[in-house]
């Protein structure tokens, strides 16, 4: 029994969780960095498809970012207690090296409606920075990544503007 508590021990040292932010927090620096296209991904490490499209929103971003203006940002909506110890060790375990948060908010219907009104709450979901543009489904590939990332910096222009009326929720 002894030697099961101190093998636990340096484990729960080592475990970190992910920094928690608010949707104010969040929303603010959006506001305060418009030269940035912020591509917001909402997941959760009970989200099998959330899980399955991690490796390609990171090969997305390895690619796109020497040619846009593009961060992506992963915020985890696990629960507390240890949500955000479980969304930490996912990454860890998955490799995922993009910035993530853990979404410290306990009502969604505080911030969803700030983010997209249109916006049930279901995950994965994608959202281009504070613009109209989402992506409610799962990607199924980098490159669907990216083309929803194009397609959306191209929409919004440079300084961003307001898209066509079809790109909201992911239009083709």
């Amino acid at each position: 029994m002894t030697r099961l508590i101190l093998s636990v021990i340096p484990s729960l040292a080592l475990a970190q969780a992910l920094p928690s932010r608010r949707w104010t927090e969040i929303e603010n620096h959006l506001r305060h960095t418009p030269e940035t296209l912020y591509v917001l991904n909402f997941w959760s490490t009970w989200c099998r498809p959330c899980i399955a499209e991690l490796p390609h929103l990171q090969a997305a971003y390895h690619k796109l970012k020497s040619t846009l203006p593009v961060q992506f940002w992963l915020i985890s909506l696990d629960l507390p207690p240890d949500g955000a110890y479980k969304a930490a060790q996912l990454l860890r375990q998955k490799h995922i090296s993009l910035p993530a948060f853990w979404l410290s908010e306990n009502d969604p219907n505080t911030w969803i409606p700030r983010l997209n009104p249109e916006w049930d709450g279901a995950i994965p979901y994608t959202h281009l920075g504070l613009t109209p543009i989402g992506h409610p489904h799962a990607f199924s590939s980098p490159q669907e990544v990216e083309d929803f990332v194009k397609r959306g910096y191209d929409a919004m222009g440079n300084p961003f503007r307001q898209p066509p009326a079809d790109w909201r929720q992911g239009g083709r």
